[in-house]
């Protein structure tokens, strides 16, 4: 029996509803997975890695809840930490002075980032110290920002005891810290320190002595590669050095660390030249390097600085002329725009704590163009950093394009060290000492070779005793800086 046909009318309306089933079961469908996702991405966001992501792109309004998911984490590492806001009243915070907010008004009344002193578990050292306090706080997105070793005289605490050690450390997320710890071993007790600016201020010429002294800073490169006998001796010459760093080697932030303080004044570190608003550069700062508060140990005094002052520098790879020797990553190329220039120099600058000023690793190719070397300099100055040009090539716009920008900027007059030889090193000292006799001061850069060394372990203390001032490469400029300040009084 043959089937009664279907009227074309019906069969097209049961075709437009199957087609609108489908749309609308379309519709339906990517509506639950956008709710699915929008929901996924809330709890992400309410997360505290999801805030600390958020706090790391400029979410200031998740400050807040960063330090206080950090500081619910720190016990994991220090048993006897209690989280929670510190003493806020003047009264308190001098009943108890190592435990205490520091505020930043001008960032908003919940951005206070955490100062906090204490101790580390009996048999625990400063390193596992603060490798214990990263893990417990990797959780919420977190990571420390800033380390600086920092020693207390035996002479402050009591008679016969050796210089005891602390770990200042900085937590929060790139560009922004939350807590400022001082750790300390528990068997020492706690230190004698106060958080804020407590010494008189002196300026580099009372720590360092008059203008007239010919004056050199040393600055050795290439440090990050390797740990040895003569890395270890380097660092134990009675001198201030200038230690620039690579940036991603294996032992980058070990010598990062090496830090001290220096003879400048910290607020005065970027002069008012550079930075036409102070306040906000203070701030930049501030947030930036997760450096919220100056620490004072003992009673304020003038400060006497040791010889062996340390500097770190980064000392950014850059394109050469030709690849005969590979000068690593992360490499400044010849052309690269200004928002790639930003991301390699904070990303160097992320994995090293303490760094001052820049200098260059090879690149004669990249300091030959000035537009390359301009998008630089822009870079530093807001970072508040300084500028040495290596000059690896007499082609070098670099310290021109500092300048220009406004940058504290000094050159190379030698390298200490080409050729590799005791000789060599001890005539290119010697060239160098009579450029600073000659001008007033000079810049010599060496590098981590035993000759190197051997010979600057002899001669140094000779020259030393002739007159010649060492200082690292801040200081050399805060020196210049007064000196210029002088000539403009008169």
């Amino acid at each position: 029996m043959a089937k009664p046909k279907r009227s074309p009318k019906k069969s097209a309306r049961r075709r437009a509803k199957g087609r609108a089933g489908v749309v609308w079961a379309w519709i339906l469908g990517s509506a639950l997975v956008l709710a699915l996702a929008g929901v996924g991405l809330l709890s992400w966001a309410r997360s505290a890695p999801g805030r600390a992501a958020l706090l790391r792109h400029g979410a200031e309004g998740q400050f807040a809840a960063v330090r206080d998911a950090v500081d619910a984490a720190l016990p994991a590492a220090l048993p006897g930490f209690a989280p929670g806001p510190a003493a806020a009243d003047t009264a308190a915070v001098e009943a108890d002075p190592l435990r205490h907010d520091w505020p930043l008004p001008e960032v908003g009344p919940d951005a206070a980032v955490y100062c906090r002193a204490l101790a580390l578990p009996a048999g625990t050292t400063l390193w596992e110290g603060a490798a214990a306090v990263a893990e417990a706080v990797a959780a919420t997105g977190a990571e420390p920002l800033w380390g600086e070793r920092l020693v207390r005289p035996a002479a402050r605490w009591s008679r016969g005891k050796p210089p005891r050690e602390l770990l200042r450390l900085d937590l929060g997320v790139a560009g922004r810290a939350t807590h400022t710890l001082l750790l300390y071993p528990e068997d020492d007790g706690p230190p004698a320190a106060r958080w804020g600016d407590g010494a008189p201020r002196q300026s580099a010429s009372d720590l360092l002595g008059g203008p007239d002294a010919p004056t050199i800073a040393l600055i050795i490169d290439d440090w990050g590669n390797f740990e040895n006998e003569t890395t270890r001796e380097l660092l134990a010459l009675d001198v201030p050095l200038t230690l620039s760093v690579l940036p991603g080697l294996p032992f980058s932030r070990r010598f990062a660390l090496c830090a001290t303080e220096l003879a400048v004044p910290v607020d005065e570190r970027v002069p008012t030249t550079v930075a036409a608003d102070p306040a906000a550069w203070a701030r930049r700062e501030r947030l930036s390097r997760g450096c919220p508060v100056r620490l004072s140990l003992g009673e304020a005094r003038p400060r006497r600085l040791p010889s062996r002052r340390r500097e770190v520098f980064l000392h950014l790879p850059m394109e050469p002329e030709d690849y005969a020797h590979d000068p690593g990553e992360p490499l400044l190329r010849i052309g690269m725009g200004r928002d790639t220039i930003e991301g390699l120099v904070d990303g160097a600058l992320r994995g090293l704590p303490n760094v001052t000023g820049v200098n260059n690793h090879m690149g004669s190719g990249a300091t030959a163009d000035r537009e390359t070397m301009d998008r630089l300099m822009k870079v530093l100055r807001e970072r508040g950093l300084h500028f040495v040009d290596s000059v690896t090539s007499s082609r070098s716009v670099a310290a021109d394009a500092a300048r220009d920008a406004g940058i504290p900027t000094l050159e190379n007059r030698i390298f200490l060290d080409q050729p590799i030889t005791v000789e060599a090193v001890r005539r290119n000292l010697a060239q160098l000492v009579r450029s600073a006799r000659a001008v007033g001061h000079a810049v010599g850069i060496g590098h981590p070779h035993p000759q190197t060394l051997a010979a600057l372990r002899e001669e140094l203390p000779r020259y030393r005793d002739e007159g010649v001032r060492f200082v690292t490469v801040s200081e050399l400029m805060a020196l210049r800086a007064e000196a210029a300040d002088r000539i403009a009084a008169r």
